[in-house]
């Protein structure tokens, strides 16, 4: 009797998930309706293609049809409580084991459908798997319920033995990139009713939060997640102590920030989970996390959902057919800004087209996916990055309507985890956040005809010996993290997506000569080292060897500031108008720093005391007015400097957790978030 009460309750909590992931009742019948429709296509499909099976008369093949929907649909929950634990794989296998049974038994009774033989019930039952398959993910392609309420209703039973807690977790939520200026525009147009209705019913609160130079990232993240910034003078940097370029994204890199930040004890550090990250807090559990994602301790390991995403034909179906679909949609969108002559225009190559697929469709799923199973497990924290918006601001521009569609897109998938946590085995609240944001402005290479690298050359007086960083290699970062968990759990999606991504991260970087100068640049922030020169190059020592070479990037008309160690005077931050001493806070002229902010005399200070700070470091023009940078990079969006909305972060979170005072600073942040988690930890509901 209790095992006839438990198989009740367990189909009564699947139907229960489907009504409710399906929307009204009346999308529910169709759905059904639907199923129904595609099953016969898959048997007619199957009729035809399979010699020993023919049709006795329709109406009675229709209804076998139907039956087959139904056994299947029965039988599928139950293959994965019993199977899934093991391997997805064996749950495909399972199903294709009830339909040749299924296949069989209609063969002896008086059914539509008649079979010559069990090999015919066999290659009948793989080419209706087969055919019902792809039918049904072309008719649910674009369904993001459907697709998540599925993965829902597996959870559910993989893991029905969780204990369930009324303590809350939290789930941290970062939109890369996004400013604070962008994000209130956005909720005023309605393009994000989620956050909207949040913040509306006074449930949560939008608090602005300013990140310290460099504007970027790891900086960022290595603040909020580890409490310890310092050391991460630009997304990428030249190293003099090991004559190296170390790059924020680059796996071995990043796990050397890591080292170098953590003290075992971050944000995530209390059974708590990292994915698509850069650093990863200290979480026990991470997933697509550059720091981690070649640790055996920390990422290999079983996922349901990367086995799923990788290997379940429904899945792989789906997220190819909207990969393809998101490269015609730029291919389109780009050809069209194009024709409309749009300025400033931002690179949208090949292999560009790759990432923005990759972004907006792969590593926003399969990130989502992971949050969903975390909860499920019980996770008492989780922090996501979904890059998706940074990764098109970039290109397509901050305000572009391509940025902004996929604002509108991750509305709706915070919609859907706000959807799953509430049958997780424990309540969850939601903090919203950037890391920082992004300002918009045509290239130093468009305004000028030349980029930065060149200008340097040509002042030095040495163009052969200059090396450049400054191409664009945040998605080929994003790329690798994701072909690598594609290539564990043995999906081909690696090895054919790797390649390109990785000729990109090396651009014009490589080379085993010594270079005489590296031009590092992180948005419109540069940092300028000479390999050669032990420690800090001083101004003076840089006048000898390099005659006019300071005084002429300072008067440039696209740089807005120069910061150089004097040996006389200190560390000095020079503009075309005037001299800033930063180290005795005076000031000769005109001040540079001025047009940055309150905040930028700090700032720079900070990165000028750091040992990796390069020998000259380049902030471009800005233009107050406009609101306007120009990036050394390929980019018409950016950040890693100052100037503009780069500085602008936001964090949305429960209106009881107060903001005491302005937030100025990553480790700050942390201090706030780490104060909430405490604070999770404590509460539960009565």
């Amino acid at each position: 009797m209790n095992s006839l009460r438990n198989v009740a309750h367990f189909y009564a909590t699947q139907f229960r998930l489907l009504r409710r992931w399906s929307g009204t009742d009346v999308v529910l019948v169709r759905r059904a309706l639907a199923t129904a429709a595609v099953a016969v296509a898959a048997l007619l499909a199957t009729i035809w293609i399979v010699p020993g099976i023919t049709v006795r008369d329709v109406p009675s093949a229709v209804a076998a049809a139907i039956l087959l929907a139904g056994v299947t649909t029965l039988a599928r929950p139950l293959l994965i409580g019993l199977l899934s634990g093991f391997s997805v794989v064996l749950v495909g296998i399972g199903t294709i084991v009830v339909q040749i049974l299924a296949f069989w038994l209609l063969s002896r009774l008086p059914s539509g459908i008649a079979i010559d033989g069990f090999a015919s019930a066999v290659r009948g039952a793989l080419v209706y798997s087969i055919a019902d398959t792809v039918l049904a993910s072309g008719l649910s392609v674009g369904d993001d319920n459907s697709f998540f309420g599925t993965l829902v209703r597996q959870l559910v039973v993989r893991h029905r033995g969780v204990e369930r807690t009324n303590r809350p977790g939290i789930v941290f939520i970062q939109i890369d990139g996004l400013a604070h200026p962008v994000l209130v525009r956005q909720l005023e147009a309605g393009r994000m009713p989620t956050l909207a209705r949040w913040i509306r019913s006074g449930a949560m609160t939008l608090d602005p939060w300013e990140p310290l130079l460099p504007t970027q990232t790891s900086a960022s993240q290595a603040g909020i997640l580890h409490g310890n910034n310092d050391g991460i003078p630009a997304f990428r940097w030249w190293e003099k102590d090991g004559q190296r370029l170390l790059v924020s994204n680059r796996p071995p890199d990043a796990r050397e920030i890591m080292r170098r930040v953590s003290d075992g004890h971050g944000l995530l550090a209390d059974g708590g989970v990292s994915v698509g990250n850069l650093l990863s807090g200290d979480a026990p559990r991470s997933f697509l996390t550059a720091a981690t994602v070649d640790d055996p301790g920390r990422e290999l390991r079983r996922s349901h959902v990367l086995d799923w995403f990788f290997i379940s034909p429904y899945s792989y179906l789906r997220w190819v057919a909207l990969s393809i679909g998101e490269v015609v949609k730029e291919l389109f969108q780009a050809q069209r800004e194009r024709f409309a002559r749009v300025e400033p225009h931002g690179a949208r190559a090949f292999p560009y087209p790759l990432a923005r697929a990759a972004t907006n469709v792969l590593l926003r799923h399969l990130a989502t996916a992971l949050v969903i199973e975390e909860m499920y497990r019980g996770a008492p924290s989780i922090y996501v990055d979904f890059v998706d918006y940074d990764e098109i601001a970039h290109h397509s521009g901050v305000e572009r309507a391509e940025a902004l569609g996929a604002l509108g897109g991750l509305d709706k998938i915070i919609a859907l985890i706000e959807k799953a946590a509430a049958d997780a085995p424990r309540p969850y609240r939601f903090v919203v956040l950037s890391d920082h944001g992004q300002t918009p402005g045509a290239m130093f290479r468009q305004r000028h005809t030349k980029t930065l690298e060149a200008v340097i050359g040509e002042l030095a007086g040495d163009e052969s010996g200059v090396r450049a960083a400054t191409s664009h290699v945040e998605h080929s970062g994003r790329m690798n993290a994701l072909a690598s968990e594609g290539m564990r759990v043995g999906g081909i999606v690696g090895g054919l997506s790797r390649a390109p991504f990785r000729r990109a991260d090396a651009g014009k970087e490589g080379g085993d000569q010594l270079p005489t100068v590296v031009v590092a640049a992180s948005g419109n922030l540069a940092q300028v080292s000479f390999p050669k020169r032990p420690g800090r190059f001083t101004k003076e020592a840089m006048d000898e060897a390099y005659p006019g070479l300071v005084d002429g990037l300072r008067r440039h008309p696209g740089i807005g500031l120069v910061m150089v160690r004097s040996q006389g005077d200190g560390t000095l931050v020079m503009g075309a108008g005037g001299v800033r001493y930063l180290d005795q806070g005076r000031v000769d002229g005109l001040d540079p720093i001025a047009p940055f902010g309150p905040h930028a005399a700090p700032g720079l200070a900070r990165l000028d005391a750091m040992a990796n700070c390069g020998d000259l470091v380049i902030v471009s023009q800005f233009d107050r007015e406009s609101g306007e940078v120009a990036a050394f990079e390929e980019q018409i969006g950016s950040h890693g400097g100052l100037g503009g909305w780069q500085t602008r972060g936001f964090v949305i979170h429960p209106a009881d957790w107060r903001v005491a005072e302005p937030i100025v600073g990553a480790t700050a942040l942390h201090a706030y978030l780490r104060a909430w988690l405490a604070d999770a930890a404590r509460s539960s509901s009565a």
